[in-house]
This record gives structure tokens, C-alpha cells and sequence, in this order.
């Protein structure tokens, strides 16, 4: 769109604008008879750019009073008409290029067909709807569309917190057998390679005698001559007395006890949060859901296309709505804070960038400075740098875990959110900021 705008104002200008303005006012790229600045005698109390500068635009001043007699006032209602012939073009590029896009989205939205496409994230759900079949129910009276299924998130904590001290015993475990099996692979390595050594002594004396054993020895056989990992675990009262026992056999007997925890908890019902994800039988069906307005309550009801299970921050679909704007608030709050301290350490830093700036404030660094140009450059250009890179190296991880703290359904969001926060940053420190200073 732009080219287009561009290459038709170009014709237009190049074609009719120009060729007028340089009949009647007689133009130049630029005037053969304008003099340089250096040409003019500067003023002593002037400085000879601002001297130059001054007779330029009054020598300029003069010549178009000068021309004003000869050009025709009739062809002022050219650039008139131009304005607005350029600002219908304008508006007429922007509603053809939006209606070519939507038609190219819906296209796009139509050709999808998997399962995250016709997956709605349905939020605010009231307490008497928190049923799979109740919300089954509410979404088909809409005559949008059937319902394929519904999960309804529940209070999953317990189990998650379960599955993931599952995890962490299963990787002690896997780091135990793979610390085993390495020391043993190391010792039938070492056991092999001495055989092969004495047999090939003993076959240099008598190499008829041993070619029937060779065949049948086992060479990948060998004896376990390290000891079994060991751990420590910590036991009486307030977990004073400790001991050292086998690591494989209690971490085995940990993940089967933890295995039968969660097979119990499974079978618990956890409490319904206002949160569910519905599958439609159809992409339009679930189109028209995202922009159907279910509930007239405000922040009831409220459906948004889902991202995918993989995407899903699922920790986060247990927390309630009261909670998810308290975080979200509180790193509002803390974002605010972090950009009164970024100002007040960048403000110094982009003060080293002039030489005026550090003489006003520690004159002898500034003439230290200014008689050592090596060290001046270095503390004008080197220094400034190396501390603004290193603050948008570290900055985007900090905020990183701001974001994820958020309380955010999806890594998708998380991530959007960090560009945001990271595009203030850079926006308002290294720009405005050195701007200003």
C-alpha cells in the first residue's frame, strides 16, 4: 500500500507539480546564483553558522517576494486540489488493503482444522454453571454449533505439586542408574582390555592352545567392581540423625509410593474453577462463539480463542480472578519502580557522553580528560556502550520473570508481555532519555 501511495504522489508531483513550480518561479535543485555560508563575513558577536544561516533565508525571503508578482494566483487551486486528491488516495489504499486482508484472514481462519482451531477459552464461568454438562448445554442454546467436549479446569495444586516431586525423584533416580552403569561400563572396559593383554601374551607362547577359549569367552562379561551410588537421608526428631543407603533402592521405593499417592488423589473431586475449554464441531462455530456475547454481566462468560495444550500454562488455570489482577497489578507497580531506578543510573551514564556534562559535575576528571584525548574517547564513546549493552542483555531476563509471574493462561502471553515491557525499556531509556540528556 505504501508503494502504491508513494509511486502515484511521485507522478503526480514529478509530472504536473514540478514542472509548474519551476515555470513560474523559476526552481533549482538548488538556485545556480545561491551563495555557500562560507562566502558570507561572519558577525563577532554571531556565530558564522547562525550569520550564514540568517542572510540565506532573508536573501530566500526577498527572492520570493520578488517572484510573487509574476506567479499566477489562478494555480494556487492546484495544490488544493492535490491535497485532497492525495487524501482520497489515501483512504481509498486504506479500506482496499483492510478489506483484502480480512477476506485473506478468513480464508486463512476457514482452511483450519485442527482441534486448538476449534477450541474456545471460555472464562468468568458463574458457580451454577460449573458443570461439563451445563456448559455443554448454555453453548449448544446458542444454535452455533455442537459441543465436542468440555474441560472444565479444577483445583489441580495438590497433584501438581505431587507430579513434581514425582519428577524431581525420577531424575535422582535416572542420575543414580546412569552413575552405576557408567562406573561399571568403565571397569568391564578396563577388566576387557587386561584380558586381551594376557591372552596375547599367553597366545605368543602357545597360539594353538587358546584359539578353542577365545571363541567361546564372553568378553562383554565382567565383574562390578565399584560399590552401588549411595545417598543421605535425614530422619528423627527435626530431621537431626542421618545415614547413608543404597540411592537406586530408595528412590525406587519413593517413586512407588509417591505413584500410589497420586493414583489416590486422582481419584478425589477437586474444586471447579471458573475456567474451561470447549471444542466445537466447526472453525465458524467457533468464530461466531469468540464474538458472541454470552452473559450480559460484565466479565462473565467470556470466550477467546484457545492456544494450544502445549502453550498452556496450566498452573496458572487454578488461580482466581481476584488473585490474577493482584499480580498483575503488583508488576505494574514494580515496573513503574524499576523505570524511576533506570532513569536515575542512566541519567549518569548518559552524562559521560559530553564533556560539558562531567565538568559540571567533577571539573578536574573533565580537564584530566580533555588533556588525555584516548581517555576521553573511551569514557565518552567505550564506556556508555559497553554499560547500555549490558543493561539490554540483562534487562529482557529480569523482566522475563516478571512476566511469568503474572499469573498469564498461556506462554504466548507471557511472551508478548515481555516484548511490551522490553519495548518501554529500550523506547524511553535509550532514546528519550539520552534524548533529553
Amino acid at each position: 500500500m505504501a508503494i502504491k501511495f508513494l509511486a502515484v504522489t511521485f507522478f503526480f508531483a514529478l509530472v504536473i507539480i514540478l514542472p509548474v513550480n519551476v515555470h513560474y518561479r523559476n526552481y533549482r535543485f538548488p538556485p545556480a546564483n545561491a551563495p555557500s555560508i562560507s562566502t558570507y563575513s561572519p558577525n563577532p558577536n554571531v556565530s558564522p553558522l547562525r550569520s550564514g544561516f540568517v542572510q540565506r533565508s532573508e536573501e530566500a525571503i526577498a527572492m520570493v517576494k520578488e517572484d510573487s508578482t509574476t506567479y499566477p494566483s489562478s494555480l494556487l487551486w492546484m495544490y488544493v486540489v492535490f491535497t485532497y486528491l492525495f487524501s482520497a488516495l489515501a483512504m481509498y489504499l486504506l479500506v482496499t488493503t483492510t478489506q483484502k486482508i480480512i477476506r485473506i484472514r478468513q480464508e486463512y481462519l476457514g482452511s483450519q482444522t485442527t482441534v486448538t482451531d476449534r477450541t474456545i477459552r471460555l472464562s468468568g464461568i458463574p458457580s451454577d454453571l460449573r458443570e461439563e454438562q451445563k456448559i455443554t448445554e448454555t453453548l449448544e442454546n446458542l444454535e452455533i454449533g455442537k459441543v465436542e467436549s468440555v474441560i472444565l479446569c479444577r483445583d489441580w495444586k495438590e497433584l501438581d505439586d505431587m507430579m513434581a516431586q514425582r519428577l524431581v525423584f525420577l531424575r535422582k533416580l535416572e542420575e543414580a542408574w546412569t552413575v552405576h552403569l557408567g562406573h561399571s561400563r568403565i571397569r568391564s572396559t578396563q577388566a576387557s582390555r587386561e584380558r586381551a593383554q594376557s591372552r596375547a601374551a599367553v597366545r605368543q607362547d602357545a597360539p594353538l592352545l587358546h584359539d578353542e577359549e577365545d571363541d567361546h569367552e564372553q568378553n562383554h562379561v565382567a565383574p562390578y567392581g565399584e560399590d552401588r551410588p549411595k545417598t543421605r537421608i535425614w530422619y528423627g526428631f527435626l530431621g537431626l540423625q542421618s545415614r547413608r543407603v543404597d540411592a537406586i533402592d530408595y528412590f525406587e521405593e519413593r517413586l512407588r509410593r509417591l505413584d500410589e499417592q497420586i493414583r489416590t488423589t486422582r481419584k478425589k473431586d477437586f474444586k471447579p474453577m471458573p475456567l474451561a475449554f470447549v471444542t466445537l464441531d466447526s472453525v465458524a462455530a467457533c468464530q461466531m462463539a469468540v464474538q458472541a456475547t454470552m452473559d450480559p454481566t460484565p466479565m462473565q462468560l467470556l470466550a477467546n480463542p484457545a492456544p494450544s495444550p502445549s502453550d498452556v500454562i496450566w498452573q496458572n488455570t487454578y488461580l482466581t480472578r481476584s488473585s490474577r489482577i493482584t499480580r498483575a497489578w503488583s508488576v505494574t507497580l514494580i515496573i513503574l519502580i524499576l523505570s524511576v531506578f533506570w532513569t536515575a543510573l542512566l541519567v549518569p551514564i548518559a552524562g559521560l557522553v559530553s564533556l560539558k556534562s562531567i565538568c559540571s559535575v567533577w571539573p578536574q576528571l573533565a580537564f584530566a580528560l580533555d588533556s588525555n584525548p584516548i581517555s576521553q574517547s573511551l569514557v565518552a564513546t567505550g564506556l556508555p556502550t559497553a554499560l547500555i549493552s549490558l543493561l539490554t542483555v540483562l534487562v529482557p531476563f529480569l523482566y522475563y520473570w516478571l512476566s511469568t509471574q503474572q499469573g498469564m493462561l498461556s506462554q504466548g502471553e507471557v511472551e508478548m508481555s515481555l516484548i511490551t515491557k522490553n519495548f518501554f525499556f529500550t523506547f524511553f531509556n535509550l532514546f528519550v532519555l539520552f534524548t533529553i540528556f
